[in-house]
């Protein structure tokens, strides 16, 4: 009941809670019920403890009534009925391996007649467990504006206009910014910010038209305490959120198109082959995700017909509340970084110049 794929967490402790403890549809009930035993024997005692009871039926509301309220603004207060999972179409980047790869898996596990377009510059490492699935796979260097445009011109021509898409394709390098190269950086931000902001200009307009549609991007904590190292990567995750909130104004004010959806996931370290090592915090607290974890998160999002902001492991979103506080407080805790021992592996091989990728 308290485990989960990473163990034993906060997360996998606090969701049974949430569900049954802090849940108004059962807390409510027991309080009414409670204080009506509660005048029908007035003592001092009966008060003091029907207190918890009522802290945690408020406690209770105030949670539910805040899901509600962000999930009606992120979604401008309007429902999409015309989900149909054998008509979709997906579009994974980076779905060849990692995180991608569990998407496309989960996606097909609810509904193999789902159209499923994986585009990567490494090759497909798996394969459909089930018979008959119309996956298909494109290969390109989403780092090249070029392969992107002519990429995407083959797929709308070949299978069709995507309705979702999980911009998910990630590039990390490793060095500081002094010392990595002009192609780590131009590598970097033209595969995780410069190529998700061209798939949306290329696909959104026919969800736009049609305002049914779901953009994901896979996001990072450390857009918010940027470790050493990977600054690169985290102003690129930085963008990505800043890409996910503007667009949320122009689908509602500019193109009139509410029910798009966008959803962003903010997740801490996830065991994929860019990252291994440890964080030098408790299991606990700042578990290393599981890929599966994170891929189940995002299909469900995709699945609610909602759009949202994923916090993974649930300490995510409490670290950006605290950014509002005094900055040196968040500085102690940006600084808590230099503790982690987490080892970031550059995948592909890129020109020390040009940041063309040399090999998948």
């Amino acid at each position: 009941m308290f485990s989960s794929r990473e163990g034993v967490t906060l997360d996998s402790v606090a969701a049974p809670l949430r569900r049954w403890l802090l849940n108004p549809v059962i807390s409510v009930p027991a309080a009414l019920v409670l204080s009506g035993l509660g005048w029908t024997n007035p003592n001092p005692n009966t008060v003091k403890a029907l207190a918890p009871v009522y802290l945690a039926t408020l406690a209770g509301v105030l949670l539910s009534l805040n899901e509600y309220l962000d999930r009606q603004f992120a979604n401008n207060w309007v429902t999409d009925k015309t989900w149909n999972w054998n008509e979709e179409i997906v579009l994974v980047t980076g779905g060849s391996t990692g995180i991608g790869a569990s998407i496309c898996k989960q996606l097909l596990a609810r509904n193999p007649r789902t159209r499923i377009i994986v585009v990567d510059y490494a090759p497909l490492s798996w394969k459909p467990e089930q018979e008959g699935v119309r996956l298909s796979y494109y290969q390109c260097d989403l780092s090249k504006a070029d392969a992107l445009r002519s990429t995407c011109e083959r797929i709308k021509a070949e299978v069709g206009h995507p309705t979702v898409v999980f911009n998910n394709a990630g590039l990390v390098r490793g060095a500081t910014i002094m010392e990595g190269s002009y192609g780590d950086v131009e590598a970097t931000v033209r595969t995780n910010l410069i190529a998700p902001m061209l798939i949306i200009k290329e696909f959104l307009p026919e969800m736009v038209k049609r305002d049914h549609g779901h953009i994901l991007h896979t996001g990072s904590l450390s857009y918010l305490t940027p470790p050493a190292l990977i600054t690169d990567y985290a102003a690129t995750k930085a963008g990505l959120l800043a890409l996910h909130e503007g667009l949320q104004l122009e689908l509602k004010h500019i193109h009139k198109a509410p029910r798009v959806r966008l959803s962003l996931g903010i997740f801490c370290f996830i065991r994929t082959p860019l990252v291994s090592g440890h964080t030098n915090v408790p299991n606990f607290l700042l578990p290393f995700l599981h890929v599966d974890t994170v891929g189940e998160a995002m299909v469900d999002a995709v699945y609610s017909g909602y759009g949202s902001t994923i916090y993974l492991p649930g300490l995510n979103r409490v670290a950006a509340t605290l950014k509002g506080g005094p900055e040196w407080f968040f500085r102690i805790i940006r600084e808590s970084t230099v503790n982690f021992r987490i080892n970031f592996h550059g995948r592909q091989e890129v020109d020390k110049e040009t940041g063309k990728l040399q090999k998948a």
